[in-house]
């Protein structure tokens, strides 16, 4: 397989589909004829009506509604599959093995197994290359044993043990590779929160924009809802999540405090990257008063607020 630059592999996947490793994720399988029974009483997802083909996105909360895990699911014809990041999957997996004691269901234990398809033609590869096709619609997963296909705002993701062998067979159909960094700097460009990153313990769902996507509005009974609906019922929270264009040529520290121009708190740093086209950039969550265009300081970086995701512009003037 072809190995690509960052700048070089960004290109295409503006163009056509890079093919990137997922060694930050790890995935691990659910048993057992309870298991959507069980998600659905701990999670923020409705899942108890899901089937074979069906995917979900979910969060684990804590009673008072701060994010603990997230991770995806799909529905295999061989049983649940479960993917986080591989910092995070021992973790949960210990924690959904705890209590599980009125249910029948086995958690497996977490191992390696992603790659992400980025760019408009991640269907015909995946077509080239033998491999299953995730429907358009949101919520659908398709896959084999051992392998579930999912799509993102970003390609399409496959994630299970069977993935290694998929890479192989990416490859063989002449699928180019992009660099292990390629992945971080289009999640930050889209504004893709990331778990140790801006999904964190002092974090709410509405503050990451997850709402629309791990969360069920309508389902009430899980540990943390409450607060969900409490926070969505009230109106909006005081911090969201938005990136930032920095001037210059450096990136500033992960968890770097923000300020106005005139030395308010205005938010925190909590990912950044060195973009190709936009030069450094990052995620933070801003606080609300703060809005788009204007300037806050990092230490003594300054850089311009932006909606996410990032538009391709000139990068902020050094």
């Amino acid at each position: 397989m072809d190995q690509l630059g960052i700048a070089e592999a960004l290109g295409a996947v503006r163009r056509d589909v890079v093919a990137v490793a997922r060694p930050d994720l790890a995935v691990f399988p659910l048993d057992g004829g309870d298991v959507l029974r069980y998600l659905h009483a701990v999670c923020s997802q409705h899942t108890e009506g899901l089937a074979v083909g069906d995917a979900a996105e979910a969060l684990l909360l804590s009673p008072k509604g701060k994010i603990e895990f997230a991770f995806r699911l799909a529905v295999l014809p061989d049983g649940v599959l479960l993917d986080t990041e591989a910092e995070a999957a021992e973790a949960l997996a210990a924690r959904l093995a705890r209590f599980v004691f009125r249910y029948d269901v086995t958690v497996g234990v977490p191992g390696p197994g992603a790659v992400s398809l980025l760019g408009p033609d991640a269907d015909g590869a995946l077509a080239k290359a033998g491999l299953p096709v995730p429907p358009v619609r949101s919520g659908a997963a398709v896959g084999r044993p051992g392998l579930a296909a999912h799509r993102t705002a970003a390609g399409v993701d496959l994630v299970g043990p069977a993935a290694p062998a998929a890479l192989g067979a990416l490859e063989a159909a002449g699928v180019p590779a992009g660099p292990a960094g390629l992945w971080e700097v289009v999640r930050i460009e889209r504004g893709l929160p990331r778990w140790g990153r801006e999904l964190t313990d002092d974090v709410i769902a509405e503050e990451a924009g997850l709402l629309g996507s791990h969360v069920h509005l309508d389902k009430g009974c899980y540990p943390g809802q409450e607060t969900v609906a409490r926070v969505h019922n009230l109106g909006q929270v005081q911090r969201r999540l938005a990136g930032l264009q920095v001037v210059g040529d450096r990136l500033p520290a992960l968890g770097a405090d923000l300020t106005t121009e005139d030395g308010r708190r205005a938010g925190q740093v909590r990912s950044a990257a060195d973009h190709p086209e936009l030069g450094p950039i990052a995620l933070a969550y801003v606080r609300r008063m703060v809005a788009p265009g204007h300037l806050v300081h990092a230490g003594d970086l300054t850089a311009r607020v932006v909606e996410l995701p990032f538009t391709m512009a000139a990068p902020a003037a050094r």
